[in-house]
């Protein structure tokens, strides 16, 4: 009522004026990064004092509309525009270092951000590459924090959106409730990014049926249409070179069908403007400033048409005066203090946990980016297909909507992750991982978790993951694990002369243990292990020896890295400390069987720091066991890429380590190659050795080595080309794929 009297009052003093001119719609269309043209229209529209009366728009075209419906001017939706980074519109994964302890250690195993799951007896996919997570936040950054609308003729200027039923490939013109998701399904390109459902119609991008939607600006009532085509022309036949020209030119005649079909809707007093689009893409989004200026030139040649739709100085500042004071009236209705917050919880996720994560509490008023912030955190939790929240204007006052949705595919996850390594001189080493997560086993969403790795090293894990209270702090594991390792040693010695060894053994264990935030996690268990190992290129395997051990252990991990491999920023520490009450048979020896208690120590630590493109990090471990001889129990080793790097992996075998490292890297990326994902120049300085008893630990036995390199952190993992050499003249070339070394 409120705002139906305040536009009465702006609009009195006009009536008979404003009744004497023909009502201007705005037709913006689909195209992408070309999109930004669209601005250039708007602002010479503004320096002719043209007005809008109504805006329709097709998935770009629906972003600027949108904005532009509220009340922006087209300086502040450039600013807007060129301030969002539309690359990351197409990017749905949380960021490393957001991530809990447990998943941060779990992605590093299985990067390949593969999305499956099983449920109800069958195989199940999401329904887009991407889920539109980020694409949502984008926009909602750039519209700000407005209500649900309940038309969107209630806007500064009435709007619609077009998007396309995916059913039936109809047309669905969005004319109200939440702005966000009515200008998302019609950007939402079908299979790059997962359907919008809003009124039982599954959504995708609207140039599939109208990507000039002239009709729908004529049925708001419209008097004259200017409309602006960044459409794509078709290819040529000389252009259409290969399978993606060929799918572009599919697409084309859709696009192309309505955009004839909309144009012959135009009529003498209609206008079209046709931007000049030749080298810019659709995904070209760091081209958008280039398409600004030709927005305007477009529009310049019809000027002399279009200054008849000029107003008076004065008529147009109060044209101008009306859309300002409905921004006001909604942006006002947005802000202030929140008296409730309402979960739509669609998932298996406790309410408990996702209001812990979200951090939000009524009685606080919450600037756009503190709502982003909050959506972020629940995100983060890495069990949601989406999270969205938005203001709801109710009687009692201000109420945050936070909507969430389960993976539809879960929810029982499968994970990958891939390992290629190669030194072009050792056999190649490759491994297949493969994780099983069924998820909600329990009331406080216990997780049981199954991992196999085959290739190079074969290991299989069981483990039941028990959260212990409502938000998750505390937990119980029990664990089964069963492994086959091998280690190719380069330095065989009198007491242990062989040079490849094999270990199977099998561990059991389990364990309590608290999350400290997100960033930490301390545990203490017990653990049984028994195992056997063997001199594995004898004719006849040789047996050299079995074991067994049991004992109590404590770890402490703290984790905050933003990259497994390459990380720019954060830390990442990890110690533990295991009492282990050991029985050993060393048959090649002679001797009786060893008992004896030993505690093995464990210490990591990495520092990372960044200063414009430039990166560096520390990494060190220190692994030790405290008893004298040589221990079946406890074997580390060093090796391969920044890890004593011009040796071939884990070729330097024993029970005590020692490393410091110092990396740098250049990220040539975006101000050397244009690219958008970080690629890096680095070198590595390094120290260490591994020792096999503790007797022969010496420092000045320290080798030191030094490597350059190409690298990257990748969808399927880290990777790199580097070569690597040591002050003992060993020298290696690296080709590796996957998991972090």
């Amino acid at each position: 009522m409120l705002r139906i009297l305040l536009a009465f009052l702006l609009l009195l003093p006009m009536w008979g004026q404003a009744s004497e001119r023909p009502t201007v719609g705005v037709v913006l269309s689909g195209g992408g990064a070309k999109g930004a043209a669209h601005i250039g229209v708007l602002r010479v529209l503004e320096q002719n004092r043209i007005p809008v009366d109504y805006i329709a728009g097709t998935s770009m075209g629906s972003y600027v509309a949108g904005l532009y419906a509220l009340g922006y001017s087209a300086d502040e939706i450039e600013a807007i525009l060129l301030s969002m980074d539309f690359n990351t519109g197409f990017d749905d994964e949380i960021p490393r270092e957001d991530l809990s302890y447990r998943d941060k250690q779990q992605r590093d195993d299985f990067p390949l951000g593969i999305q499956m799951g099983y449920r109800e007896g069958e195989l199940r996919f999401p329904k887009g590459a991407l889920q539109g997570q980020t694409m949502r936040s984008l926009i909602r950054r750039s519209v700000g924090n407005i209500p649900e609308v309940g038309h969107f003729d209630d806007l500064p200027i009435p709007l619609r959106t077009v998007a396309t039923d995916l059913a039936d490939r109809s047309e669905v013109v969005l004319e109200s409730g939440n702005l966000v998701l009515a200008m998302q399904a019609s950007m939402t390109v079908p299979g790059a990014l997962a359907p919008i459902e809003i009124d039982g119609h599954m959504l995708v991008d609207g140039g599939m049926a109208n990507n000039l939607p002239v009709s729908v600006v004529k049925a708001m009532g419209a008097d004259v249409v200017i409309a602006v085509d960044i459409g794509t022309p078709l290819k040529g036949k000389d252009d259409l070179k290969s399978v993606f020209d060929i799918v572009d030119q599919l697409t084309g005649y859709l696009t192309n069908l309505t955009r004839d079909q909309q144009v012959a809707l135009m009529g003498d007093q209609d206008i079209l403007l046709v931007p000049e689009i030749d080298g810019v893409g659709t995904s070209d989004f760091d081209l958008m400033p280039q398409m600004i200026p030709r927005g305007e030139a477009a529009a310049r040649v019809k000027l002399e048409q279009l200054r008849a739709l000029s107003l008076p100085e004065a008529r147009y500042a109060g044209h101008l005066a009306q859309k300002q004071a409905l921004r006001s009236f909604w942006e006002n209705k947005g802000a202030g203090e929140l008296v409730a917050i309402e979960l739509d919880n669609d998932s298996w996720v406790s309410e408990s946990r996702i209001l812990t994560a979200l951090g939000v509490k009524p009685g606080q008023p919450l600037a756009q980016d503190e709502i982003e912030d909050a959506i972020a955190r629940v995100y983060a939790l890495n069990e949601f297909e989406r999270v969205d929240a938005y203001i709801q204007e109710r009687a009692e006052g201000r109420v945050l909507v936070v909507d969430t949705d389960g993976k539809s595919w879960g929810p029982h996850l499968f994970e990958l992750g891939l390992r290629f390594e190669d030194d072009f001189d050792n056999p190649t080493t490759s491994n297949l991982d493969i994780a099983f997560t069924m998820n909600n086993i329990t009331s406080l969403n216990g997780q049981w978790r199954n991992e196999l790795s085959l290739g190079t090293n074969r290991r299989l894990s069981s483990e039941f993951y028990l959260p212990l209270d409502a938000n998750g702090r505390w937990y119980g594991r029990a664990q089964f694990e069963a492994q086959q390792e091998r280690w190719e040693r380069i330095s065989p010695t009198e007491d242990f002369p062989f040079r490849s060894i094999e270990r199977k053994r099998d561990n059991w264990m389990a364990g309590l243990g608290i999350n400290l935030g997100l960033a930490a996690q301390l545990e203490l268990g017990y653990q049984y292990e028994s195992g056997e190992v063997n001199d594995e290129h004898a004719l006849v395997l040789n047996k050299l020896g079995d074991y067994e051990f049991h004992g109590a252990m404590f770890s402490f991990g703290y984790d905050t890295l933003d990259g497994a491999m390459f990380p720019t920023q954060g830390h990442r520490l990890l110690v533990s400390l295991s009492h282990i009450d050991e029985r050993s048979d060393l048959a090649f020896d002679g001797l009786p069987t060893n008992q004896q208690e030993s505690l093995v120590y464990h210490l990591e630590w990495i520092g990372a720091t960044n200063w414009d493109q430039h990166s560096f990090f520390i990494k060190s471990e220190l692994e030790t066991i405290d008893s004298d001889g040589i221990s079946f129990v406890h074997f580390t080793s060093l090796g391969g890429f920044l890890n004593l790097s011009g040796f071939y992996r884990d070729s330097l075998l024993g029970s005590h380590k020692g490393l410091i490292a110092g990396v740098y890297t250049y990220d040539l990326s975006k101000e050397v190659l244009g690219i958008t994902w970080p690629l890096y120049l680095g070198f590595s300085a390094e120290a260490g050795n591994v020792w096999l008893t503790r007797n022969d630990a010496d420092w000045d036995d320290l080798i030191y080595a030094g490597s350059l390199f190409i690298g990257a952190e990748t969808k399927l993992g880290p990777a790199a080309i580097a070569w690597g050499m040591a002050d003992s003249g060993d020298s290696s070339l690296y080709l590796f794929l996957g998991k972090r070394f």
